[in-house]
């Protein structure tokens, strides 16, 4: 009886209200345990089958209490399966019942199991609480005597709980062992070391990484043994290469690079803590409303063009009626001049700021004259006044991914692992769209370095998708302030988070992921962050650890050395800017077209007046 609640003090006291017991007892004493739980309100489940235990994922929603009895006879089974599927976590509250407190005997009954660091696991004998883990497999077990036994009462166990950090806080000395770790360097030939700030767009992310991960080293006392790959990871039929590859195999307990959380990716790594937000984008040299429309046609709206075209086509019939009717009551030869095709001419020559050949002496004429060459004139006026504001004014011609598969702007793309992905993935139609008319057709020549890339955005007509930070690393070193300040950016996609990895169901996914407050009642040996400042809080510091870094600002520091943001334009609206031939390229083309009919329009006369000159002699 006192087993039974020392049992269901040592859950209910931990906030433990589901629990699975492996148990090999007497039916009364089973009944009795069964009794006691609901009475207690904890829901229990029977596992007296230890060839076949029931599933101990290291995932889900709450936290369970696991009480397993060591002196049944397959009490070994229960192990070596909580060991193999990773049952001995965070999750799992385990409560292992001896009759012997033996550090030997623990040691040696223990030995075959891996219970790491995030492991919530106790060995119970009547005269002793006993916390057991390792550090890593292949290493001693760590016993840490808890300071009560059997016989105590539910206040020293809540006593116990409430004084005693969690797991993951008082393990966080792991004692200089030596960690497998993988980081990803994709150009060897350029890289220079780990703090090499002269080609911050090779390996960024890397290189961002890499201070965090050697700061929680230090914090949690741990050496790295670094591999380096050129992949961070592909799948082939659920099989990865690169960095994903080696935490797939478990050949590498963490990644010091950050890479993508991609739903593939999860089914075979962790993630221990987000790092960033990346943005992808297509970055471009705004190009003039010349480039990407007719710039004499934007003035004015359609209804300010049908007005102007309804004023001119009044005042030519106007002319015309007027001649009708002078003509019944005098006869001038001026007035035989305003036939329809010379009246519409007048009409467009005033349009165009031009006078006609003759002067009528009708009063009432030059008056219709007069007054539709002053309309004009007016029209004109704000009309060139339009044109020249437009050309000097920067322009907005590109907002959206529509105006860029409208534009005659070419289009490339970084040269990176995902440089497809996420086209294709997008549900996006206008992404989509872009990709099958701008991209695809290019092929391979759609794909370029960073440095390649960004050339060619400073020579103008082509965006450029690219790494924020790498492209405006680049920018920043190259560009004139007049060219950065034509930069603009169009996202085509929201990119995934992107993390740092470690090895699925890894042993140390808590010590990395979670903050803890080390109060002062834990005594000597627990202290603050090295040459780290201190917390703003009263009774101790937050662990050195991911979180704890990007919620103090570590690494929104590490951000700003590695990835560089936008370049401030410091050079807007400094002088007027200059009128090239594709500004006024339209009108030379109207030229061009003129000229051409004309020339056809002459040949067609010559060749006419040559046929009835040889018909003419045919018939002498």
């Amino acid at each position: 009886m006192e087993l039974i609640s020392f049992i269901l003090s040592y859950f209910i006291t931990k906030d433990l209200s589901m629990m699975t017991a492996f148990i090999c007892w007497t039916p009364e004493r089973t009944s009795e345990l069964c009794r006691s739980a609901s009475g207690a309100g904890v829901r229990l489940q029977l596992a007296t089958d230890f060839h076949q235990p029931p599933p101990m994922t290291p995932r889900g929603r709450f936290r369970e209490a696991m009480l397993l009895d060591l002196t049944c006879p397959h009490a070994a089974l229960i192990m070596e399966a909580a060991s193999s599927s990773r049952g001995f976590n965070y999750r799992h509250s385990w409560l292992l019942l001896h009759n012997s407190s033996e550090r030997a005997l623990i040691a040696d009954a223990l030995s075959p199991y891996e219970i790491l660091p995030d492991a919530d696991v106790v060995w119970s004998a009547p005269d002793a609480l006993l916390d057991v883990y390792k550090i890593k497999p292949a290493t001693p077990y760590l016993l840490t005597d808890l300071g009560l036994t059997r016989n105590c009462s539910r206040h020293q166990l809540r006593a116990l709980w409430a004084a005693l950090p969690s797991a993951v806080t008082r393990r966080r000395d792991l004692k200089n062992v030596t960690m497998k770790g993988i980081s990803v360097v994709t150009e060897p030939y350029n890289f220079k070391g780990w703090s090499d700030l002269r080609n911050r767009q090779i390996d960024t992310f890397p290189k961002f990484t890499y201070p965090l991960m050697m700061l929680a080293a230090q914090d949690m006392h741990f050496r790295f043994d670094l591999r380096q790959m050129d992949l961070y990871g592909v799948s082939h039929n659920g099989s990865f290469d690169g960095l994903v590859g080696r935490l797939q195999r478990n050949d590498a307990e963490v990644g010091l690079a950050s890479i993508f959380i991609r739903p593939d990716r999860m089914q075979v790594a962790d993630y221990i803590s987000e790092t960033c937000v990346l943005l992808c984008a297509f970055i471009f040299r705004q190009p003039a409303r010349s480039a990407v429309s007719n710039v004499f046609l934007a003035p004015f709206s359609a209804g300010v063009w049908a007005a102007s075209a309804g004023v001119a086509a009044a005042a030519a019939l106007l002319l015309v009626a007027l001649r009708a009717v002078l003509q019944r009551t005098r006869q001038r030869d001026d007035l035989a001049l305003f036939t329809l095709p010379e009246t519409l001419t007048f009409a467009l020559g005033t349009l165009c700021q031009q006078g006609f050949h003759t002067t009528p002496g009708v009063t009432s004429v030059r008056l219709v004259m007069f007054s539709t060459l002053l309309a004009s004139l007016f029209v004109f006026t704000a009309y060139s006044a339009k044109i020249v504001a437009i050309l000097q004014t920067p322009s907005d011609a590109l907002r959206t991914i529509d105006d860029l598969t409208r534009s005659p702007i070419t289009i490339g793309v970084q040269d990176t692992t995902y440089k497809k992905v996420y086209f294709l993935e997008s549900p996006d139609e206008s992404t989509q769209q872009l990709y099958r008319r701008k991209i695809l057709p290019q092929g391979e020549r759609a794909y370029h370095s960073v440095v390649d890339g960004i050339a060619r955005v400073r020579t103008g007509l082509f965006a450029f998708q690219v790494e924020s930070s790498s492209g405006y690393d680049i920018i920043r070193q190259t560009f004139t302030e007049r060219e950065k300040c034509s930069l603009k950016e169009i996202e085509a996609f929201k990119l995934p988070l992107v993390a740092v990895p470690m090895r699925k169901n890894s042993g140390y996914r808590e010590l990395f992921a979670t903050r803890h407050l080390i109060g002062q009642s834990q005594g000597p040996g627990w202290g603050k962050c090295p040459s780290l400042p201190q917390c703003g809080y009263a009774h101790g510091y937050y662990l050195c650890r991911l979180r704890w870094q990007r919620e103090v600002g570590l690494m929104s520091r590490e951000r700003r050395v590695w990835l560089v943001s936008r370049p401030r334009c410091d050079a807007a609206g400094g002088g007027f800017v200059s009128i090239g031939i594709g500004d006024v390229l339209p009108a030379l083309q109207v030229l061009g077209l003129g000229a051409l009919i004309s020339l056809t329009l002459l040949a067609a006369e010559l060749a006419a007046h040559a046929i009835r000159n040889s018909r003419r002699w045919n018939h002498i």
